[in-house]
């Protein structure tokens, strides 16, 4: 199976024995049904395979495809480190996604990096769909293939090809940004990517790059241009942008231009104006749109002449097309603001591009994906002397970023609103930019339930939840009424004002365990999914345990304890933090960085009823010193007192 496509030996094989991870080659693993329904002989097992990356989080944020000595296949996980090119060794589980069989729950180890990871085996479209010395077309998925043949229809982006009467579909993923404008009916391409079983059952071929697109293989091909990006994303109106790009081509090129032009978005724009680009090394090449620029949004495209006299345009349509950068920074209160009283609750800039500025409240991995993190203004609104419409979720599509709660970015995009949930868009990772880190976050906004619950429109109130979308808010005191989803998907609700009820839906698995009737405060961001405003808390120092609200009629919860204060603060080199235990209790004490990384365990112990003073050095668990900034004290006493204090380190 697939040996005649690589000439190679079979790696050696070890039976999977008592769920112990075998070797195996990716060829057996890849096994499907005479109707192209995955049928692996080792579902559900662990194996371990290797090979070289050969596409990363080009169609998702976890996607990546893996060739090896004996064919290819999918692996999905979010928030790997290895890189286009690495030789790994992975472990993981055989599964399938979408009748597509693939590894989860991988761990990779890198072997070595800087791999060709564009080697392609060249295939007839009949040999890609029928197999080849009699085995089927499903032999080949997971392949990276290459084939040539003629464009015989064109929908949208996709497109099919065809050679001796066997005819291929070319599907274009939107994440992978490649452009087919200019391909079409009866033109002749190249097309290279890993081959793929579609929903099980039709293979089609899925391009990573739009160098994957060849237009006239057989002669002197096209040139390419891929990889545009600019240096400066969110430039000021005085600011110059500079733009780069990979241009290639089989002969050589013999020039490219950029050419831009001002545009406030509605319509008005200047004149198109033109500068040559510079070759900077190999296939890279910069131009450079002079400023000032006297509108808020700069345009442009680029075209590349090869030495054959053959120009191309990027995007393809180009002048139709073009790329389109904002000109200075717009508040997230104008991106988010929508009116309460209007129908369509779209941010204001949904389908627009802008410049935002602001400080990480949720980092990567902390709302759901690696792709995603939350920004909110550094100071409330002057206007409204309020942080509400002051946050937005980004979603950046291919997990290119890590940025932590407390970094200032500055973020190029477009505004979107996806399911009721606003959003920015950045235009490729290059676009998120760091400015600084470790600012303080923003105050937490006390916000009643029955006003983050509020997605009424024309109700007389002027309160939304909507205004707090993605917004760090902290409740009123509040009691638990439901903990019936807890334990299988870590959500409880409370209410501070019955019957409203909030949903609460950490983003971690908690230490702290719901009780019905106790009182407790929750800060956190603000989402909004499955048509429900939530309130989603970071880690278990922003669940409190708190006195009675005085809108509950419920009983009053007992108090075990809590802090008594901490001295001095700031501090340096070291300070006492003393709390009393009103009962015999296990009581854990903890320090926390402002990323929520635990530094020190001052306790963790049952301490009978006292009153207790420890002493923090400024060291971590190690003994190491650690720097100077925000620290956070986190009080836990039994199943009834959360509590947090901030401390600040000075040196």
């Amino acid at each position: 199976m697939k040996k005649h496509l690589f000439g190679m030996a079979l790696m050696t094989c070890l039976m999977v024995l008592g769920g112990i991870a075998s070797a195996q080659t990716i060829d057996e693993i890849q096994v499907y049904d005479a109707a192209g329904a995955p049928a692996s002989p080792y579902a559900g097992q662990t194996v371990t395979v290797t090979g070289i990356i050969v596409e990363k989080n080009q169609y998702s944020s976890g996607s990546h495809s893996l060739q090896g000595a004996t064919g290819g296949i999918t692996i999905y996980q979010s928030g790997t480190s290895v890189a286009l090119g690495d030789e790994v060794s992975v472990t993981a589980t055989v599964g399938d996604y979408s009748g597509e069989i693939q590894l989860g729950s991988p761990v990779f180890s890198v072997l070595s990096s800087g791999n060709d990871y564009n080697n392609p085996t060249e295939m007839t479209i009949s040999e890609i769909l029928h197999g080849v010395g009699g085995e089927t077309g499903y032999e080949n998925v997971g392949l990276l293939a290459s084939t040539i043949g003629e464009v015989v229809q064109k929908s949208g982006s996709h497109f099919y090809i065809a050679d001796a009467g066997d005819t291929l579909y070319v599907y274009i993923d939107s994440t992978t940004l490649i452009d087919t404008s200019a391909v079409e009916v009866g033109d002749t391409y190249k097309v290279t990517s890993p081959i793929v079983n579609y929903t099980g059952g039709v293979i089609e071929m899925k391009p990573r790059f739009q160098t994957d697109l060849v237009e006239n293989p057989g002669g002197d091909t096209l040139p390419t241009i891929s990889g545009v990006t600019c240096a400066n994303w969110t430039p000021l109106a005085n600011q110059a942008i500079v733009v780069n790009a990979v241009i290639a081509d089989d002969n050589g090129v013999s020039g490219a231009n950029l050419y831009y032009r001002d545009s406030d978005g509605e319509g008005n724009t200047g004149a198109w104006m033109s500068v040559a680009m510079s070759n900077t090394a190999g296939d890279n090449w910069s131009g450079t749109i002079p400023s000032p620029h006297s509108m808020d949004l700069v345009e442009f495209y680029l075209d590349a002449t090869d030495t054959g006299a053959q120009t191309v345009t990027f995007p393809g349509d180009a002048p139709t097309g073009f790329v389109t950068v904002a000109v200075g920074f717009t508040p997230i209160y104008d991106l988010q603001y929508a009116h309460p009283d209007s129908n369509n609750q779209d941010c204001a800039y949904n389908g627009k591009y802008l410049n935002i500025r602001g400080v990480v409240t949720a980092g990567t991995g902390q709302v759901g994906a690696v792709s995603k993190f939350i920004v909110q203004e550094p100071e409330m609104n002057p206007d409204t002397r309020s942080y509400a419409f002051g946050a937005v979720l980004v979603y950046e599509g291919s997990a290119g970023n890590t940025v932590y709660q407390g970094d200032l970015v500055e973020i190029g995009g477009m505004g979107d609103d996806y399911y009721g949930l606003s959003e920015m868009i950045p235009h490729n990772a290059s676009a998120v930019s760091l400015v600084d880190f470790g600012q303080d976050l923003p105050a937490a906004s006390r916000v009643s339930g029955d006003v983050l619950l509020d997605d009424m429109q024309s109700d007389g109130d002027g309160a939304m939840g909507e205004a707090w979308e993605s917004v760090w808010v902290k409740t009123f005191p509040s009691q638990v009424v439901n903990d019936a989803d807890f334990a299988t998907y870590g959500e409880f609700s409370v209410a501070d004002n019955l019957p409203d009820t909030l949903l609460i839906a950490p983003a971690v698995e908690l230490s702290y365990v719901p009780t019905l009737g106790e009182v407790i405060t929750v800060e956190g961001y603000m989402d909004y999914a499955y048509g429900e405003f939530r309130v989603v808390p970071l880690a278990d120092e922003f669940i409190i345990q708190t006195g009675l609200s005085d809108a509950l009629d419920t009983p009053t919860v007992a108090v075990a304890g809590g802090f008594k204060g901490i001295a001095p603060n700031p501090f340096n080199p070291a300070t006492k933090i003393s709390f009393v235990l009103n009962k015999d209790a296990m009581v854990q004490l903890n320090v926390y960085n402002i990323r929520g990384e635990k530094v020190r365990t001052l306790v963790q112990d049952n301490l009978p009823q006292s009153e207790y003073t420890l002493t923090w050095d400024g060291k971590n668990d190690a003994g190491q010193s650690v720097s100077s900034g925000a620290y956070f004290a986190r009080l836990r006493i039994g199943s009834e007192v959360m509590q947090v204090r901030k401390m600040s380190l000075v040196k």
